[in-house]
């Protein structure tokens, strides 16, 4: 089990990272009991979240005439087992299968539906990867404004899960977006924002280290930048990377450098190489590059049916940023060869593709200003709701110690006046015991005293007696009773 969840990270890394599953080296295979496994977790969140990636690594990993085969299986699975999130699950299937046959259009209508059966069931985690999931759409489709659109609503919902390991995937995506537009700077923002995000909440996994270094190589390449790309090329060689493309990366970012060293020959010779070699994994700019190479060696020939090729692809139609290129060089071949004409078709064709573009960029940036407007004003409100609450229990607190200091206050008072009067009791009791010692016993105790005497004194004892005897009796019973009367109030 813990081999297969490995499995499913790099699925993740290759999804978030805006890499197509279809380049990997090799597919990994997932069988049914895996996927039952996944459907008895009790964790919704960590439930969907594996099946998810299940479904990616099915359908845009494996082998595309199972395809058909596999949906009716999976489809089976979720209905046996009645999954919460099912119907949000089968569209997007849907959506994984029609990206996976470049049918765009299809894909995000497929998304948009998985989206609102997400919402609908509250299922977080499933928002958040079908919101992210219609951003790479939109981006296959040459709609940045939705892309940027749709990864601010990702960031939101990141947010509420409360897992910094999804914003790190985010602003690494994000920053792939800016990248394409040719908004260099605002993609090493992201890109250090990552970073950030990555260390501050201790996040040990070197492949993101790996996927930074490179990302921001391209950036330093597109802004022929020799020194920073050496550095970042520099870090891809070191001891701390990982990652299935580390061997790709080094190499690619290995003839930028020849490139930017105005080494045109060699570069060409090292992606020639890297085309047969089977543990490379090219990109769709690998041609472009090699086209630009070509024509600053001296080859416009092979420069001009490398451009012709990219621009007959469909990929090409939905991004203006690339037929501008494209375009403006095969102005260039033409413009050096003397016809103009020609030259001049191209550089108009670049210039519509370069307003296209421009206009992109800039509803794309005006989109991003919202977004971090709102990021702020959420932040602002965050802030302002969290200082509300410690104000309250500021408050709370104060009143509670208020109403502690005053109890004790009122405790330490009444027992003072409980002494007081304690000691006003005592005292009384006193002067009353004494009152009836020296008035009612001595008394007594002094008559018995007297009559004993007389009786000793005389003569005929007995006559004496018999003439004292009622009032030594009398005497001895009032005695008893004033004794009896300490003791009672001794008692009390």
């Amino acid at each position: 089990m813990s081999s297969l969840i490995k499995k499913f990270s790099l699925s993740i890394l290759l999804v978030a990272f805006g890499v197509s599953i279809s380049e990997a080296s090799s597919y990994i295979y997932l069988s049914e009991d895996s996927l039952v496994s996944f459907i008895k977790i009790k964790d919704r969140n960590l439930q969907d979240k594996k099946i998810v990636d299940y479904i990616k690594l099915r359908f845009q990993q494996g082998p595309q005439n199972t395809i058909p085969e596999g949906k009716s299986e999976v489809y089976e699975k979720l209905d046996k087992y009645q999954v919460d999130d099912r119907e949000a699950l089968k569209y997007f299937i849907e959506s994984t299968v029609q990206r996976r046959l470049s049918k765009l259009p299809e894909a995000e209508t497929a998304m948009i539906k998985a989206i609102d059966q997400a919402s609908k069931n509250k299922a977080d985690f499933l928002i958040y990867s079908f919101i992210s999931h219609l951003a790479f759409i939109q981006t296959d489709r040459g709609n940045p404004i939705g892309a940027i659109y749709s990864y601010g609503l990702a960031q939101k919902q990141a947010l509420k899960l409360n897992e910094p390991l999804l914003q790190v995937y985010l602003n690494i995506n994000i920053s792939d977006l800016y990248y394409k537009l040719n908004l260099y700077s605002q993609s090493l923002y992201y890109l250090n924002l990552a970073f950030h995000i990555k260390e501050e909440n201790k996040i040990k996994d070197d492949r993101f280290y790996t996927i930074i270094s490179y990302n921001k190589a391209e950036n330093f390449f597109r802004r022929r930048n020799l020194d920073s790309l050496q550095r970042c090329h520099d870090d891809l060689m070191g001891p701390n990377n990982k990652g299935y493309k580390l061997y790709t990366y080094q190499y690619r970012t290995a003839y930028y450098i020849s490139i930017l060293k105005h080494n045109y020959s060699n570069a060409i010779t090292q992606i020639k190489e890297l085309q047969s070699n089977k543990k490379y994994v090219h990109n769709d700019l690998e041609q472009q590059n090699l086209a630009d190479a070509f024509y600053l060696n001296g080859q416009p020939d092979s420069a001009s049916a490398i451009a012709n090729q990219l621009l007959a692809l469909p990929y090409s139609a939905n991004h203006p940023e690339i037929k501008h290129q494209l375009y403006e060089l095969l102005g260039k071949i033409a413009r050096d060869s003397g016809d103009y004409k020609l030259a001049a078709v191209n550089f108009d064709l670049a210039l519509k593709q370069s307003e296209e573009s421009l206009n992109n960029t800039t509803q794309v940036g005006n989109v991003s200003a919202q977004i971090k407007i709102d990021k702020i004003e959420n932040s602002f409100t965050d802030t302002a709701e969290k200082y509300r609450r410690e104000r309250l229990i500021l408050i709370l607190i104060s009143i509670t110690t208020v109403f502690m200091f005053a109890v004790i206050a009122l405790l330490y008072r009444s027992a003072r006046q409980k002494r007081h009067y304690e000691k006003l009791l005592y005292d009384t009791k006193k002067r009353e015991l004494a009152f009836i010692n020296s008035h009612e016993v001595r008394k007594h105790l002094t008559n018995i005293l007297g009559l004993v005497e007389l009786m000793s004194e005389s003569k005929d004892k007995k006559q004496e007696f018999l003439q004292v005897e009622k009032h030594l009796y009398d005497s001895a019973t009032r005695l008893d009773e004033a004794i009896k009367n300490i003791s009672e109030k001794l008692n009390d």
